[in-house]
């Protein structure tokens, strides 16, 4: 009781003084790379999805536009796939010193490098010679017996972007309400 009176008292005297003095955190770099990393990639995700878009417009040709669009993902995946390692890896050392919000990014950052690679490393590489053999025979692929097999990959290709947006987004939005302790 005379603690709390003590306490009371003190507040009383010099309310700006405060009573628990918070530690300042050793993690804030840390943290603030984190969120800059995540909103980095989100923002180009966006972007790349937009410049895959675009050709489509631009372009009478539609092979051409997909094969300047999987250019594209192609050489955006090196950037992703290193941010996204970063981000898992950076956020694994913080969960063991202490900073436990930190293990919603696991996830969605795994899942995020695991979209980026089965696009880039084997659907895109698939089409592309799908392409190359169809031109070898004198036609587009839209017109060759490949045809529905490139549809669905193509189809599989734009819904694993979808998914790499959606994750990029959301290790963003799960970052950015971090707090260091």
């Amino acid at each position: 009781m005379k603690l709390i009176q003590t306490l009371c008292c003190s507040a009383l005297i010099n309310p700006f003084y405060p009573m628990v003095e918070v530690p300042k955190s050793q993690y804030t770099f840390s943290c603030r790379l984190l969120r800059l990393l995540a909103y980095l990639v989100s923002g180009a995700m966006i972007a790349q999805a937009l410049s895959c878009f675009i050709p489509y417009l631009l372009m009478e040709d539609a092979q051409a536009a997909g094969m300047i669009a999987h250019l594209l993902i192609q050489h955006l995946s090196y950037y992703f796939l290193g941010c996204a390692f970063v981000i898992l890896s950076l956020s694994n050392i913080l969960i063991k010193r202490g900073i436990a919000q930190l293990k919603g990014v696991r996830l969605p950052s795994l899942v995020l490098m695991v979209c980026v690679v089965v696009t880039s490393y084997l659907l895109i590489p698939r089409m592309d010679y799908l392409r190359e053999t169809a031109l070898q025979d004198g036609m587009p692929v839209m017109l060759s017996p490949f045809a529905n097999y490139f549809v669905t990959l193509n189809s599989i290709t734009y819904l694993l972007v979808c998914g790499q947006i959606i994750t990029s987004v959301l290790i963003a939005w799960r970052l950015s309400d971090i707090k260091s302790p």
